[in-house]
């Protein structure tokens, strides 16, 4: 069996290629660019590569020749929907007997998140397509601390943001990783939508306590209103999608959407799931100031 896997650099695609190259299960990979495939896989061995874009429809019925079981992870962009919506409609037209896709926990057609909202509409596609499916459901990625957070603790030892009081459940990739190749390995567990979270759900201050006692100094997070998150990401550049979506996840955050636990990855990797310490613990430096 080979599995289909766009948009391969992303964190859970090329952690799920790692799984499956070390069980020997061949992999065919759809990248942008070949280079950055390389350096999130770490080599090319054992990966068919086709370098090109989503929307190919060309390259997207090659790609689905052979193929039995796909996972399918489109990072967080503006085209995602359409993106995603297409490789969806390929899967029906190859006939794919199977479909793994990655979806959020906040995902709903009312969610305060942009972001849920279009996993909402993408899996309400999939169902309509008539593709079986797998729906992995994970809660805030703790490595997203290190986008959100780690740049400005490194230079003042504080970050901003507008969900002060909400908890997150937040996951390790690696453990969304794990699971995804857990189904990949039995079709018994297909079929189903898992809503997978780490073993705590956590506030953002929280996350600063641990900080605090990982760096050895004070860290804080600081409450602001949106208006001014907005201001300062303007001011550094960001466009204006990825601050409304930036902001939709606080929104969700505070919410609540994020806190409910979930056992689902230590039952199905047979190991507690990865607590947001550890992964900080990991990925300190990231923290750390760099000298003047």
């Amino acid at each position: 069996m080979t599995v289909l896997i766009p948009a391969i650099t992303g964190q859970v695609a090329s952690g799920l290629a790692a799984h499956l190259r070390a069980a020997q299960v061949p992999v065919r990979a759809l990248a942008r660019d070949r280079a950055r495939a390389e350096s999130a896989l770490g080599s090319l061995d054992g990966i068919e590569l086709a370098v090109g874009a989503l929307d190919d429809p060309d390259l997207l019925a090659a790609a689905f020749d052979g193929i039995e079981l796909a996972f399918l992870s489109v990072g967080t962009d503006p085209r995602q929907t359409e993106l995603e919506k297409g490789f969806i409609d390929a899967a029906a037209t190859a006939e794919l007997p199977h479909l793994i896709r990655l979806s959020t926990i906040d995902s709903a057609p009312d969610s305060p998140n942009p972001v849920g909202r279009w996993h909402a509409e993408i899996e309400q596609h999939l169902t309509e397509s008539g593709v079986a499916h797998t729906i992995l459901r994970p809660a805030y990625f703790t490595t997203n601390l290190l986008r959100t957070a780690a740049p400005s603790v490194a230079a003042t030892g504080c970050w901003f943001g507008t969900s002060p009081t909400g908890a997150i459940a937040m996951i390790a990739p690696t453990d969304v990783s794990a699971v995804a190749a857990a189904i990949v390995g039995d079709p018994t567990l297909r079929g189903r939508t898992y809503e997978l979270t780490g073993p705590a759900a956590l506030t953002l201050p929280d996350v600063a306590t641990i900080l605090t006692d990982l760096l050895d100094r004070e860290i804080s997070y600081i409450p602001t209103t949106a208006e001014t998150m907005r201001e300062a990401m303007a001011r550094r550049g960001v466009p204006d999608y990825y601050a409304e979506v930036a902001l939709g996840i606080d929104r969700s955050v505070q919410a609540g959407l994020h806190a409910p636990l979930t056992d689902t990855v230590e039952k199905l990797l047979h190991r507690p799931a990865t607590d947001a310490r550890t992964v900080l613990a990991e990925r300190l430096a990231a923290f750390t100031a760099v000298p003047a």
